[in-house]
Formats: C-alpha cells, structure tokens, sequence
C-alpha cells in the first residue's frame, strides 16, 4: 500500500520507483517463466529489426499461471486501485528482453495514445508497473521519463506505418514523439532515468512520456510491464481490435491471489 506521501508524489511527478518490491527468488521464477516462452516462436514475440532477437514478448499472464499470479497479487493491485481510485484489470502484459549489445531502443511516446488510437480507450485511467528484472543501470538502456508531462495534454504525434498491430509494436513506434514536442516538454522540467536493482518496480502514468536507450552494456536488462485499466474505463468496440494479448477486452475486477508471504508458495 503507499503511503500519503507516495501517492502525492506519484501525482506530482507521474511516476514512483518502488525498491525491493519482489525476492530474488521471485524475480529468478520470473526471469525463467519468461526465457520459456521466449525461445518458442509465436504471434505473441517481438523481434529486434536488426539482430532478429527476441525484442519482447506480450501476453504471457493468459497462458502461464505464474505470471496470472504475479498480476494478482496486493503489491501490485493495492497501489493500482489507490491511484485509479476503482478495481482494475489487466489491459496489457509484456515483457521487453533488451539483451545485451543487440536491445535497440524505445522511442518517445506515450502509452494512452496508443490505447486511445488504436484500442478504444476513453480515459488515462491507467497506470504501468515496470518490473526489474535485471539491475537497471545507466549503461543499459534505461527507462527514461520527463517528470510532470503526464499533467499535460497529449502530446502530438503523427502515426507512421501501415496501420496493423505489428507496427504499434516495432522498433519504429506508429506514435513517436517528435524532438521539438520533446524539447517542449522538457522545458521548466528534465529527463530522469530510475534505476534500481531488480526485484525493483518503476510505477508510472499512462500519458508520462518515456522511451529507452539502445543496451550498450554486456548484461541483459530485462523489464516486466503490467498495464491496469479501471473497470469503469472500458474499451469502446473498434475497428480492428487488436490481438487480446496485446489488448485485453475482459474488463473483469481482478481478485487478488491467496498465498504466502511469497509467489512462490502455493
């Protein structure tokens, strides 16, 4: 649960690291869940453009249990129906493997543009929580944010591509944002990098802007994204929904887990 202070300073800056959130062991279970899936090919992979690797991978938590476990459980939900103010589902679920060396970089956007755009989302009433799953340091390809821009309007952002659901997921994102929009909201404001060990969590608003490095480091920096939508924010029928994996359109309050101190108990 956060604390008074936590919340303010979540509204304040539109985004909140929270350390040592998850075990080691946790983490470990994750990490392993992940490279499972990861080695299968599916529609649910990501490829980088260049190096052909793994970029990431969507949906994970519709087919492994412990990852349909991790979205339930208190740390995670408590937090996101403090700031939403409402039960909350999952709208989104991926996992970015930003390897070593190969892991390219994420543009500048914002989130609820796409979900906007692209999936019929009425409000920003939703919040992201970005798992570490490896030490997020400055040499490997941090998430970065601009403190505040999630108080703004949307920003503008002219969509490139076709128009299919692979190209909302590319290296070239449909709704990038431009270096003078960016330079316009830098101002009075700056561009931070959190980082952390992992089992650490960054917390943030679906309109922040953010974006990532390339990985120049040797050592993979792998995140966990799960994106909550409130239940009293459906998404309106489209005209080309994307996947459910990508986009989900059960908007069924999540129930927290039973278990132990830890995941990893039954």
């Amino acid at each position: 649960m956060l604390s008074e202070e936590q919340i303010k300073k979540y509204g304040e800056d539109g985004y909140l690291l929270l350390e040592n959130l998850f075990s080691e062991a946790e983490i470990g279970r994750c990490v392993s869940e992940f490279e499972k899936v990861a080695s299968v090919d599916s529609p649910e992979l990501i490829r980088e453009s260049e190096s052909g690797e793994v970029r990431g991978h969507h949906g994970a938590h519709l087919t492994v249990p412990f990852f349909d476990r991790l979205v339930r459980v208190r740390r995670l939900l408590e937090p996101a129906r403090q700031v939403l103010g409402s039960p909350v589902y999952v709208h989104q679920f991926k996992i970015n493997a930003k390897r070593a060396l190969v892991g390219e970089v994420w543009e500048w956007h914002q989130d609820f543009l796409f979900w906007k755009e692209e999936d019929g989302m009425p409000e920003p009433r939703a919040v992201n929580f970005g798992i570490f799953l490896d030490d997020v340091t400055e040499f490997n390809g941090p998430l970065m944010v601009v403190p505040g821009s999630h108080r703004e309007d949307l920003y503008d952002a002219d969509p490139v591509g076709e128009g299919t659901w692979e190209s909302t997921l590319a290296a070239r994102l449909r709704y990038r944002i431009s270096a003078g929009t960016l330079a316009d909201s830098t101002r009075g404001s700056r561009i931070v990098a959190p980082k952390g060990k992992r089992g650490s969590v960054l917390m943030f608003d679906c309109t922040i802007l953010h974006a990532s490095t390339a990985n120049m480091s040797p050592h993979d920096r792998r995140m966990l994204f799960v994106s909550y939508n409130s239940t009293d924010n459906p998404l309106s029928e489209v005209p080309r929904p994307r996947p459910e994996f990508v986009a989900a359109r059960d908007f069924s309050p999540l129930a927290e887990v039973v278990h132990g101190s830890s995941l990893l108990d039954p």
